[in-house]
């Protein structure tokens, strides 16, 4: 995999992670917390394969086999949509 490939990648953890900075702390009842927890668990267990792959430089890593996971992650949780990703891998390819 050639080093804007795996950059692209690395792009969609780091803007996964500014999204979920803004959960307020400390964490009350305030219902953006909420909706940013039930966000980031379930996006946060879908990208750790992810983010193992960039610790090791995706060394094995299965690019099908990731946007596969995406795509079928997107159609059972509809309320936690993650399309974007691709979008957001897509332009990062492109460089705009």
């Amino acid at each position: 995999m050639d080093e804007l490939r795996k950059a692209a990648y690395r792009g969609i953890l780091y803007n996964f992670l500014l999204n979920i900075r803004t959960i307020p702390t400390p964490l009350k009842d305030d219902k953006r917390a909420i909706a940013i927890g039930k966000f980031a668990g379930p996006v946060a267990y879908q990208l750790h394969n992810l983010a193992l792959a960039s610790v090791n430089d995706f060394v094995g890593f299965q690019e099908a086999h990731f946007w596969n996971s995406i795509d079928t992650f997107n159609t059972n949780n509809p309320d936690t949509q993650i399309a974007h990703l691709r979008i957001q891998f897509e332009r990062d390819l492109l460089g705009s």
